[in-house]
């Protein structure tokens, strides 16, 4: 089993040392884990009010235990991936950002709009004062133009806007239809996240419907808790597998030098 989606102390609201996220993992008998933290918003151009990523000059150093614990792992497999704010304009400095580095896999992600970061709990009251439709409606449309932008390997947590339980009164499924046949014809993965379960929503991202939803349409899929603390590794998997089986998965896909093979579940 793999766990793609693991952060560092470094993005400024995590905890513990890549070395315990590694032994959480052989405990839990995983067998590819991959280190997926924030990458720097201030190599796009852009400051939010509390700090969530790490800083530049941390990039390299980050890299540098991946591959330095990758050394020492012998029973688990360890891949270097990275988490990257989609902001809409930015698309070229990603991409040119992006050669300059070699990753596994890279993840999109949206938790802003505008300077608003919708997923952070400091912030979740906001929700009271804006339209949810006018919100969710704004949040597909970004994602939309994530899975265009052909950039990113792998959509973390697709529908984190319902982060905190605050609902829509228009019916989406239109709109998480079109989102589906995007990830399918752009060739982009979507990710199991199933740290969702812990937030006020309690469940997962995507939920049941969105995920079968994109198995019928053929979208591959990787699987991920979003661990910002060691016991989060691998948090309610043996949930998320039945789930991905009950809606039609057989498959996991895995990445390496940003090259997708597929794994059995």
């Amino acid at each position: 089993m793999i766990d793609y989606h693991l952060h560092t102390a470094r993005c400024c609201h995590a905890m513990g040392t890549l070395e315990e996220y590694l032994t959480e993992a052989e405990n839990k008998q995983l067998t590819e884990i991959g280190f997926a933290d924030h990458f720097p918003l201030d190599l796009l151009g852009f400051e939010p009010r509390k700090q969530v990523t790490m800083h530049p000059e941390e990039l390299p150093v980050y890299m540098d235990q991946v591959a330095n614990l990758k050394k020492q792992s012998s029973s688990v497999k360890i891949k270097l991936g990275i988490e990257i704010d989609y902001l809409p304009g930015t698309e070229k400095q990603v991409e040119e950002l992006l050669g300059k580095y070699e990753f596994d896999y890279i993840i999109g992600s949206i938790h802003f709009m505008g300077d608003w970061d919708f997923t952070h709990p400091v912030y979740a009251d906001d929700y009271k004062h804006k339209d949810l439709d006018e919100i969710y409606h704004r949040y597909y449309e970004l994602l939309a133009m994530v899975c265009k932008s052909g950039l990113f390997d792998i959509i973390g947590h697709i529908d984190v806007v319902k982060k905190f339980g605050y609902r829509p009164q228009s019916n989406l499924e239109s709109t998480r239809l079109e989102i589906a046949r995007i990830l399918r014809e752009t060739g982009t993965c979507l990710e199991l996240n199933t740290a969702g379960r812990d937030a006020p929503v309690g469940e997962f991202y995507p939920d049941r419907d969105f995920l079968a939803m994109c198995h019928s349409e053929g979208v591959a899929v990787t699987l991920g808790s979003d661990a910002h603390a060691p016991e989060q590794v691998g948090r309610y998997f043996p949930e998320a597998v039945d789930l991905l089986k009950e809606t039609g998965y057989r498959e996991l896909a895995v990445f390496e030098q940003r090259k997708k093979s597929k794994q059995r579940l």
